[in-house]
């Protein structure tokens, strides 16, 4: 995960706490990435934010919009909104599933490669995650840009490996330009 605010953290180890008190894991999940989607629409959000507008109209707006989350996600939304942090949804689960992840030992990871993975790669690309983080789980999320030239960037957490032709080829002309 990238560096969130520390209240983000404050704020998804407050929900997983609950979550786990009620085994309610993967409804949290879910719930919170409606919250930060929701949130994430400009509109939507300039409303939220704005000053001039009554906390009660907020508040209906939030009602009605979350009208498939539970009710304590619906007024975790209208506390954050209360508290002026809806900027932190995004975040927000970004660290719940973090926590989440390491409870069930679930290793996420971006792969970024020049052209689609083959269901041979994909394997070996898991099995290689899988041995760096120890993890039970893998869970690739692919990506294709034709930039890299080939290979592959796997990006797991905040630790990113880079094993593409386009940086190879970059570091060897740094090296000749040096030498």
């Amino acid at each position: 995960m990238a560096l969130s605010d520390p209240a983000a953290r404050r704020y998804a180890d407050a929900v997983f706490g609950i979550a786990h008190d009620t085994a309610s894991h993967d409804r949290w999940l879910s719930d919170l990435d409606d919250i930060a989607a929701l949130f994430s629409e400009p509109t939507v959000y300039g409303f939220l934010v704005s000053t001039r507008v009554p906390q009660s109209d907020k508040e209906q707006v939030l009602d009605n919009a979350l009208t498939d989350v539970q009710s304590n996600a619906a007024n975790f939304a209208k506390l954050l909104v209360r508290k002026r942090r809806a900027n932190l949804a995004t975040q927000i689960i970004e660290a719940f599933r973090e926590r989440l992840n390491s409870v069930r030992n679930v290793a996420e990871a971006n792969v970024t490669t020049a052209v689609p993975l083959s269901e041979e790669a994909r394997t070996a690309v898991a099995e290689a995650v899988r041995r760096y983080t120890n993890a039970d789980t893998v869970t690739l999320y692919e990506t294709v840009d034709q930039q890299i030239i080939g290979g592959a960037v796997v990006k797991i957490g905040d630790r990113i490996i880079d094993g593409s032709v386009r940086t190879r080829l970059s570091t060897m002309r740094r090296s000749l330009a040096q030498g």
